[in-house]
């Protein structure tokens, strides 16, 4: 027979998922966080194997009479990314600083008023909440200065790197080294590959001081590419 997952009444913000482990577990407990908008499964000790191995919560929440600590190690060891909170009867004190020093994230000491525990929940969500990191500021290149930048940083340019990098932001993708004399220097029969592998080399020492120096690809035998879009900056 499955233990039963009690539903929630009223979603209040975002549902996780807590696993209730207690012989005799706490109704009012169990209404509030329900009532919370937590999907709760409640379950005895001894299925909390199959419980744990079976599923991915938020929390475990872990109601003792007293310590056990192998319950307590198949807890934290089967976590995956939830936080485990303990509750203890009476006011044990050696018993919490056991079971914090065994895995536990937070262990209070039973009865516990719903609203505290609510709060204390709050907190480990805060607390295991990975903040995404911002998106890196784009390559920008002004069109009325000899600049390259990222952000705020920025490089000087030669008047012929500004013009050699304006072609490659224009034409996304490959790009001939034919195509790039026409478009600097126009038709003529000498070539100018040798010239223009000195700036690229030159371009490329400055996009990695503004962190991609593989932004600027040489494709053996024809010409040149931007990994990395640079966009026009509007001055």
């Amino acid at each position: 027979m499955h233990d039963p997952v009690v539903p929630a009444k009223q979603s209040i913000g975002v549902n996780m998922s807590l696993l209730y482990i207690a012989q005799n577990p706490d109704a009012g407990l169990l209404d509030a966080l329900v009532t919370a908008g937590h999907e709760v499964q409640s379950i005895v000790p001894a299925s909390a194997e199959q419980a744990l191995t079976g599923g991915d919560h938020a929390f475990i929440l872990l109601a003792l009479e007293q310590m056990q600590p192998d319950l307590l190690a198949l807890c934290v060891e089967h976590r995956r990314q939830a936080a485990v909170m303990v509750l203890l009867n009476g006011s044990d004190r050696q018993a919490r600083i056991a079971a914090l020093r065994a895995g536990a994230d937070v262990c209070l000491a039973q009865p516990i008023s719903a609203i505290e525990l609510l709060a204390r929940m709050q907190a480990l969500s805060r607390e295991h909440t990975v903040m995404p990191a911002p998106p890196p500021a784009r390559l920008w290149l002004s069109p009325s200065r000899l600049m390259l930048g990222r952000g705020k940083r920025q490089q000087p340019l030669t008047v012929s790197e500004h013009r050699l990098l304006a072609v490659l932001a224009r034409n996304p993708g490959a790009v001939s080294r034919q195509s790039i004399e026409m478009q600097l220097w126009g038709a003529s029969a000498e070539s100018r590959a040798a010239l223009i592998e000195r700036h690229v080399c030159n371009l490329r020492r400055k996009l990695a001081e503004l962190d991609s120096p593989d932004a600027l690809q040489t494709l053996r035998g024809f010409g040149y590419s931007l990994r990395e879009a640079v966009v026009m900056r509007t001055d």
